[in-house]
C-alpha cells in the first residue's frame, strides 16, 4: 500500500511513498519526543535531584537517540530492549518512596539547594563514612538512571533510523518534525488538564504496541502502564507544575488542651513548603504555650513590623493565601495576589479556614510574577514578595530555577515602579545560608540606591527586606524582632560561610539565585565526566569512523550550536512572557514551526548556497549578544511581546534553513541525523556554561560552534568535488549551467 506524496517542487507530479513507513516513522517521532517530556517530568517529580538535574534526563534521551540511529544498519537488534529499560524507568520512579529515593543528593541541599560549586565543602565532613555513602548513592542513582534511558532511546533511535534510510532525508526529516510537534503539543494538553503520569504512561504504552509485539515485550509495557495507575497515592494533584498532596495540619494536645486542626499541609514534590492555616487570633486564643510554638507567626510579621492601615497591596507568590489572609486580618482593603499555579490558588479557595480568596477586595491574577509586573499600571502601598520557592527548574533544557528571574536586580527595580510616594517594598526570604541572604539584600540595595532594613523571622529561618518611601523606620526597628545587618555578619561569621564583599548580586544575564558564584557544580561536572567516558566508548564503536568525517563533524556543531539557541531562547523567553510551563511549551513548538518551515522551503526552491544563511545567522547572533532584550521594555504589553519575541526568534530560521541544506546532502542520513542529536547533547552540557559567564555569552559560544560548522561544511564539499559543486560559493543550479 502506498500513500501518495506530491513533489514540492512541480506540485502536479506525484512520489509513491510507502504509507507503512511513513506512519511508522512519524509514531516513533511521536513517540520520542512525548515520552522524553514525560520522564523527565515525572522523574523530577519523584526523585527530586532531577528537578535540579532535569538536563540529565534530557541528555540520556539525545545520547540514546544518537547512538540508535547510528545503529540503524547494525545487525544487532537493540529495538528489542525497549519495554524493559521502559518498565525499568517507570518502577524506579513509581517505587522511589519505598527505595529512599526520592530525596537522595551528592550534596548538601540546605547549604547548596542540589546545585553546589567548586571550591565550598559539601555535606557533613564529620561523619566522612555518611557523607561518602551519600555521594556513591547519589551517583549511582544518576548513572543508573541515565543509562536505563539510555538504553530506551537506543531502541527508539534504532528503529527511528531504519525509517530514515528508507525515505529522502529532507522528506524523512519533515515527517519527523511534523510528529514531534504533534507530541509536544499532546503533552501540553495534558499538563494543562492536569492529568496524572498514570495517563502519561498510557499514551505511551497505546503507541508503543504498534510497534513491540512480542509477548514479553507487551507485558512489560502493559505492566510499566498498571503501575502507573496502580501507584498513584490518592488525593495528589498534578499541576502543570508540580506534584501535589494535601494532610491535615494538626497541632497536638497538650494537657487539657484537646488537639487542632489548623488547617492543611500542602506537600509539593514530596517537600512540605506550604498550607492553608487559621491564624485568626479567636482561632488560636484557647491553645497553650506549648501548642502555640507550632503556629506560623511569621505571616503575621510584616505588619508588626510596618504597622496596620488600609493599603492596597500588590502580593508575589501567593500560593493557598496565608499571605493574603494575614493581609486582610491587619488592614489591607484592596489585594492582586499573583500566583503561577492556578491549583495552589484553587487548592487556597477550597482549604484555607479564612477563606481569603473569597473576599472581595482579593483579585487573582494566575501569571509569572515578571510578566505581571512588567504590564501593570497600576502603584501600590505595598508590593510584597513572599515566601516563594519555586523547587523545580524552569525548563528541562535550562539550569534556570523557576523562581531565578524573581530575584534579580530587574525584577526589583520593576516591582520599585509599582511603588506609589506611600509605598513600601517588601521581600521575605526563607534560607538556611548566610550568602543567599546577603544576596538578596545587597540586590535591593543596589537597586534602591540606600540601606534597606532587614529583620529575622521568629524561627530564625528567613529575613524580611523592607524599603521604601511609606517606610516609618522608628516602628520597624522597635518591633522586637532582631535586625540583619552587616555588622550581623562581618567578625561574627566565617568568610568560607559568607564573605559579604564577595556576593554577587543577580541579574537577568546571571540570574543563579542559588549559585555562590560563577562557577559550576562539582557534584554535577564530576556525574556528567563519569557517564560521557563510559558512552563516548559505545559512541566510537557505534559510529566508527563516521566520526571524523567532515560532514559528520558539521553536523555535530550545528546539533550543539541549535541546543544552545532553544535554552538561550526557553531563558529569555520567560523574561517577556513570563516563566510559566507555557512558555516552555510555546517557545519548543516554536522552533519545530520553524524548523518545519525552513525544511519545506528547502524542499520547495532546493538553495544549495550556505553562505547567505551563515551570514544572516552569525549576524543575527551578534546582534542578539550586544542588544540587551530590555531595550524592549519602554514599549506596551502587546508591541513588547512582538517585538521581544522576533528578536529572540531571529536566529533560529538561519540555523533551520543551514541544517536543512546540509542534511538533504546525506549519504547516511541515519548517521548523519544521529551526530547531529550527540551534538545537541553537547550543547545542554555547555548550556551550563553559563553559571559562569551569563547566558548573553551563549550567543558566542553558538557563534563559534556554528563557525566550526561552517568550516567542516566547506572541507566537506571541497572532498565531494564537481559531484555537488562548491555549495559554500554558487548554487547548485549555477554549477549545472556552467
Amino acid at each position: 500500500m502506498a500513500a501518495i506524496i506530491y513533489d514540492v517542487e512541480n506540485l502536479s507530479k506525484p512520489l509513491s511513498v510507502n504509507s507503512k513507513i511513513v506512519l511508522e516513522l512519524a509514531g516513533i517521532c511521536f513517540l520520542s519526543l512525548f515520552l522524553e517530556l514525560m520522564i523527565i517530568r515525572w522523574l523530577s517529580s519523584e526523585i527530586r535531584i532531577f528537578a535540579y538535574f532535569k538536563n540529565i534526563p534530557l541528555m540520556a534521551c539525545l545520547f540514546g537517540l544518537g547512538v540508535g540511529l547510528a545503529l540503524s544498519k547494525s545487525s544487532r537488534d537493540w529495538q528489542k530492549w525497549f519495554p524493559y529499560a521502559l518498565l525499568g524507568i517507570v518502577s524506579l520512579i513509581c517505587f522511589a518512596s519505598p527505595l529512599q529515593l526520592v530525596h537522595i543528593t551528592m550534596v548538601d541541599p540546605t547549604e547548596f539547594y542540589i546545585v553546589g560549586p567548586i571550591g565550598w565543602g559539601i555535606m557533613d565532613n564529620t561523619k566522612p563514612l555518611s557523607y561518602v555513602l551519600q555521594t556513591l548513592k547519589g551517583y549511582a542513582v544518576l548513572t543508573g538512571v541515565y543509562y536505563l534511558i539510555v538504553l530506551a532511546f537506543v531502541g527508539i533511535g534504532q528503529r527511528l533510523g531504519r525509517a530514515f534510510d528508507q525515505m529522502d532525508p529532507p522528506v524523512a526529516y519533515t515527517i519527523d518534525i511534523s510528529a514531534s510537534l504533534v507530541g509536544v503539543l499532546a503533552f501540553s494538553i495534558m499538563s494543562y488538564f492536569s492529568l496524572p503520569p498514570g495517563w502519561w504512561m498510557l499514551c505511551v504504552a497505546v503507541v508503543s504496541l504498534f510497534y513491540f509485539r512480542k509477548p514479553g515485550q507487551i507485558a512489560a509495557i502493559a505492566l510499566a502502564a498498571i503501575l502507573g495507575f496502580a501507584t498513584a497515592t490518592p488525593g495528589v494533584t498534578w499541576s502543570p507544575y508540580y506534584r501535589i498532596s494535601i494532610s491535615d495540619g494538626i497541632i497536638p494536645a497538650d494537657g487539657a488542651s484537646p488537639a487542632f486542626l489548623y488547617g492543611h499541609n500542602i506537600d509539593v514534590n514530596h517537600d512540605s513548603i506550604m498550607g492553608a492555616y487559621d491564624n485568626r487570633p479567636a482561632s488560636l486564643a484557647h491553645l497553650t504555650a506549648k501548642q502555640n510554638e507550632s503556629v506560623l507567626h511569621h505571616y503575621d510579621m510584616l505588619y508588626q513590623l510596618i504597622g496596620e492601615a488600609p493599603r492596597k497591596a500588590l502580593i508575589i507568590a501567593a500560593g493557598a493565601g496565608n499571605d493574603v489572609a494575614a493581609g486582610l486580618r491587619h488592614g489591607l482593603t484592596s489585594i492582586d495576589a499573583v500566583e503561577i499555579d492556578k491549583t495552589f490558588v484553587e487548592k487556597g479557595k477550597l482549604l484555607h479556614p479564612e477563606k481569603p480568596y473569597a473576599n472581595p477586595a482579593v483579585t487573582v491574577h494566575i501569571d509569572d510574577a515578571r510578566a505581571f509586573m512588567n504590564q501593570c499600571k497600576k502603584t501600590y502601598d505595598l508590593v510584597d514578595f513572599a515566601y516563594l520557592d519555586s523547587h523545580t527548574a524552569l525548563s528541562s533544557m535550562s539550569s534556570i530555577r523557576l523562581d531565578n528571574y524573581i530575584y534579580t536586580a530587574e525584577s526589583f527595580r520593576n516591582a520599585k515602579q509599582l511603588l506609589n510616594e506611600k509605598g513600601i517594598l517588601a521581600v521575605t526570604f526563607y534560607a538556611m545560608t548566610w550568602w543567599q541572604e546577603i544576596r538578596i539584600y545587597k540586590t535591593v540595595e543596589e537597586v534602591f540606591g540606600q540601606t534597606p532594613l532587614a529583620f529575622w523571622s521568629p524561627n530564625g529561618q528567613a529575613i524580611t527586606i523592607l524599603i521604601g518611601p511609606g517606610l516609618d523606620k522608628q516602628k520597624a526597628l522597635t518591633a522586637g524582632f532582631r535586625p540583619f545587618t552587616r555588622a550581623d555578619v562581618d567578625g561574627k561569621v566565617a568568610k568560607a560561610v559568607a564573605d559579604w564583599d564577595k556576593v554577587q548580586i543577580t541579574r537577568d544575564d546571571w540570574p543563579f539565585l542559588f549559585l555562590r558564584g560563577r562557577e559550576m557544580s562539582i557534584s554535577y561536572c564530576a556525574g556528567l565526566l563519569f557517564t560521557m567516558l563510559i558512552g563516548w566508548s559505545f559512541v566510537r564503536r557505534s559510529f566508527g569512523t563516521f566520526t571524523t568525517e567532515n560532514s559528520s563533524r558539521a553536523m555535530f556543531c550545528l546539533g550543539a550550536g541549535f541546543m544552545l539557541l532553544e535554552v538561550k531562547s526557553i531563558s529569555q523567553m520567560g523574561l517577556v512572557i513570563g516563566a510559566t510551563w507555557i512558555t516552555n511549551s510555546f517557545v519548543i513548538s516554536a522552533v519545530l514551526l520553524m524548523i518545519l518551515i525552513a525544511n519545506l522551503l528547502v524542499l520547495k526552491f532546493k538553495p544549495q548556497n550556505l553562505v547567505i544563511p551563515y551570514v544572516c545567522l552569525f549576524a543575527t547572533l551578534l546582534l542578539s549578544y550586544f542588544v540587551p532584550i530590555s531595550v524592549f521594555s519602554g514599549l506596551s504589553l502587546v508591541p513588547r511581546m512582538i517585538a521581544s519575541s522576533l528578536f529572540l526568534a531571529l536566529p533560529i530560521p538561519f540555523a533551520a534553513w543551514i541544517f536543512a541544506i546540509t542534511f538533504s546532502r546525506a549519504k547516511e542520513p541515519a548517521k548523519l541525523f544521529g551526530m547531529n542529536l550527540l551534538g545537541t547533547l553537547i550543547g545542554s552540557v555547555m548550556e551550563y556554561l553559563s553559571m559562569i559567564f551569563g547566558i548573553a555569552a551563549m550567543n558566542l559560544l553558538a557563534l563559534a560552534l556554528y563557525g566550526l560548522a561552517f568550516y567542516y561544511s566547506g572541507k566537506s564539499d571541497a572532498q565531494l568535488g564537481p559531484t555537488l559543486g562548491p555549495t559554500l560559493g554558487p548554487t547548485l543550479e549555477a554549477k549545472t549551467e556552467e
